[in-house]
């Protein structure tokens, strides 16, 4: 054997090596399956090729603010929003429902008011008693769409106030604080509309159509289950607002018997020792009261500010020993911080899965303990990206978590409040970002798999939803060869000229 053969067998061997360790070898491929993978490589390879040649059109790198039009435009993303997704491990309910929506349809129900708040925050409500908001003046939206002579603009002004977006995100938003405050003023602004009783049950609804529409076919949410109020100012419990969520599920899963529903991760608020005291409180009286529903219990907000999941460990002691727990870890730049062993305590505190994970790719012990434990990832791309974790998603270290088969699943986190309705466009930054060039249909569909594994279904429900997922998995696939399998793509449908 010569020295040239010698090296190119090494060479060949080492990337045989890696290419077994990506998420997705284990999956074997029919001759269908076969087929679509090559509709989606030719997709994907082509909007590489453009973005390699055209940095100001390489959606995979630029900020989805930027991207989204270009995305939309594209052909992998209607691929990716006609395949089935499996189940949305991370989505917060206030955050989860397109803006667009809201604006069209709650903002137009009777009795909305408007005020602003010294700190020039915008609050909207439905409360007749308005002394819980530190307003002076309060204005009928309807009133100011009549004082308007252009609805439109008046909407566009409104929808503002509970979107991130922006054209120039870099600008706007330059530090962590900067789009973190603006955030959570989103949820200040937005929260009384949610828990207004006929909001909340239209809002659920749709929330629960707009991941059935994306082929999202379970999902669990994140929720404070708030106290709603109705039209007379009457406040209710949140065993009630419970009730309500489980009641409109049923209904939903009646009209749609292939989407399995929801379940609830009850959450608490970092940002007090009293605020998470008092949600373990009452997470133990739900979670005793509806176990099937309110199945765990999560941590929430910006982790640098806010308390560690250490400093509350007399507290979490607390927690029934039933409840799973979903804790939010490594959603952090930081390296070697306090705030950074949240990581470390939610693993030893026996999490079911980790929120993010962003910064565990900086703790090679920490990483060995999930996957020796099968801790699943919650990656949120567009999430850590709006929030300015990373901006070229190519160096999200999710990339690393699948070049290893590092248990995770891809999440949307807060899709209303930046405009990523349902779960594709996250699974468009996995695929064409975090993912390898030539990873393609094996990837995805693990991820999609994975999705019910590390979900907390019961056995039975998980069978029942891979026997449903097996028959929409090969329907889109019949679907797929249908629509693209025998002509080829549009090269010239977006950018009017040949990349080849």
């Amino acid at each position: 054997m010569t020295k040239s053969a010698a090296y190119k067998k090494e060479r060949q061997k080492i990337l045989d090596d890696e290419e077994r360790m990506r998420t997705g070898k284990g999956f074997q491929f029919s001759a269908k399956e076969t087929d679509v993978n090559k509709i989606f490589m030719d997709f994907k390879e082509k909007e590489l090729t453009r973005g390699y040649r055209h940095e100001d059109q390489n959606t995979a790198a630029l900020h989805f603010f930027k991207a989204k039009s270009m995305i939309e435009k594209g052909d992998v993303f209607p691929f990716l929003k006609l395949m089935p997704k499996g189940a949305l491990l991370h989505m917060h309910d206030v955050a989860s429902v397109s803006s667009k929506w809201i604006i069209n349809n709650l903002t137009y129900m009777p009795g909305m008011l408007r005020c602003r708040t010294p700190a020039k925050l915008n609050i909207l409500t439905f409360r007749k008693m308005k002394e819980k908001h530190d307003c002076k003046f309060y204005y009928k939206v309807s009133d100011e769409r009549e004082d308007d002579w252009f609805y439109s603009t008046n909407d566009d002004d409104l929808e503002k106030s509970i979107n991130l977006r922006t054209a120039y995100p870099e600008m706007v938003y330059p530090t962590i604080g900067d789009v973190w405050n603006r955030f959570q003023g989103i949820f200040s602004t937005m929260d009384d509309v949610f828990a207004y009783l006929p909001a909340f049950r239209r809002y659920i609804w749709q929330m629960l159509t707009e991941l059935y529409l994306d082929n999202v076919m379970y999902a669990e949410i994140r929720s404070s289950l708030k106290q709603l109020y109705d039209e007379k100012g009457k406040t209710y419990p949140k065993e009630f607002t419970a009730r309500e969520y489980i009641d409109i599920n049923k209904k939903f899963v009646k009209k749609y018997p292939d989407f399995l529903g929801v379940k609830i991760i009850f959450c608490g608020h970092r940002r007090s020792f009293e605020k998470i005291r008092k949600s373990i409180q009452e997470f133990k009286q739900l979670h005793k009261d509806f176990p099937d529903f309110i199945i765990g219990f999560d941590i929430v907000g910006q982790e640098d500010p806010g308390k560690t999941l250490y400093s509350v460990l007399d507290y979490l002691e607390d927690l029934p020993k039933t409840a799973k727990l979903f804790f939010h870890g490594g959603e952090t730049n930081w390296s070697g911080g306090t705030r950074e062993t949240n990581l470390l305590d939610a693993i030893l505190l026996k999490t079911t899965r980790i929120g993010h994970g962003y910064a565990l790719a900086k703790h090679p012990i920490l990483l060995e303990k999930v996957i020796n434990n099968t801790i699943a990832l919650e990656v949120s791309p567009i999430s850590n990206q709006v929030l300015n974790l990373v901006w070229d998603l190519r160096n999200h270290p999710a990339a690393i978590y699948l070049s290893q088969n590092i248990p995770m699943s891809i999440t949307s986190d807060d899709p209303g409040f930046w405009g990523a309705k349902g779960l594709s466009y996250d699974f468009y930054y996995a695929i064409m970002s975090l993912a390898p060039n030539n990873a393609g249909l094996r990837l995805l569909k693990a991820l999609v798999w994975h999705s019910i594994d590390y979900s907390i279904l019961t056995s039975g429900e998980k069978q029942r939803g891979l026997d449903i997922l097996d028959r929409r998995w090969n329907n889109f696939l019949t679907e797929a060869i249908k629509k693209w399998g025998k002509k080829k793509p549009n090269k010239n449908k977006q950018y009017g000229e040949d990349l080849n």
